[in-house]
């Protein structure tokens, strides 16, 4: 009795066992189903996102290049521009001087038609011009002969004060200027930019100033043809003389 029991209990089991099977079968292949779609979704979804990744960097690289093309771009506008100014500034410059030649051809042969209505021929005009020119050289010559004169003068003038008396005042040029080149403190002279051509003389006295301020005087005690050494006055000295102060008579 013990033993059917048994046996009717494995049955019982085996029978709702089969029954349990039946049923949840259809389920577990129906999630295996979905597991395996959600499955390619997500790797369809990974494959998308990479893809969007990608063409991201792609637009954003093409992005650098547009902005680094259109900085160029910008770049040569303005250059261009600029050019364009030059050129157009040249162009006015050029249009100026055109008009200006243009003016003083107007207005030589304006001046031609009137020599010929004087008669006068070309001979006419380079003979004159030539006598222009001897004349010009004649002033020179004379104005040469003149400095050479003034300078003569000058020493001769020097030369009578020498015997009129040592108390004489040396007379040297009018307007004679200059500057100091170097100083000696020490043995209190300095050397100064005029010479026997610019009219300086022996004994000469000049006063030194700095920026329209008397600084001293000095008196010529050495001339050469370009420059001279004079001492210093003590008596005069309001500072210290510095090369490039101004001498002037």
């Amino acid at each position: 009795m013990l033993r059917a029991g048994l046996i009717l209990v494995i049955l019982l089991g085996l029978g709702a066992l089969g029954i349990t099977q039946f049923q949840v079968a259809p389920k577990i292949a129906g999630l295996e189903s979905d597991l395996a779609a959600a499955e390619s979704a997500r790797s369809q979804a990974e494959s998308a996102q990479r893809s969007a990744e990608s063409a991201q960097r792609e637009a954003e690289e093409a992005a650098e290049t547009l902005r680094g093309e259109l900085t160029e771009a910008k770049d040569s506008l303005k250059n261009a521009g600029l050019a364009l100014a030059q050129q157009r500034a040249r162009g006015d410059e050029l249009d100026a001087q055109l008009n200006e030649a243009t003016d003083a051809l107007t207005e030589a042969r304006r001046e031609l038609q009137t020599w010929k209505g004087l008669g006068v021929t070309k001979e006419y005009v380079v003979t004159m011009k030539q006598q222009l020119q001897d004349a010009n050289d004649q002033i020179a010559a004379i104005e040469a002969e003149k400095d050479v004169l003034t300078r003569q003068l000058d020493q001769t003038k020097y030369e009578l004060s020498r015997f009129v008396g040592p108390s004489q005042k040396v007379i040297m040029r009018d307007g004679m200027e200059g500057a100091v080149l170097s100083v000696d403190p020490d043995w209190g002279f300095v050397i100064i930019n005029v010479g026997e051509e610019d009219g300086a003389l022996e004994n000469g006295e000049l006063l030194v100033s700095r920026e329209g301020k008397l600084v001293g005087k000095v008196q010529i005690s050495s001339v050469e043809k370009d420059r001279s050494i004079a001492n210093v006055l003590p008596g005069w000295l309001q500072a210290d003389i510095q090369v490039g102060d101004v001498v002037l008579y």
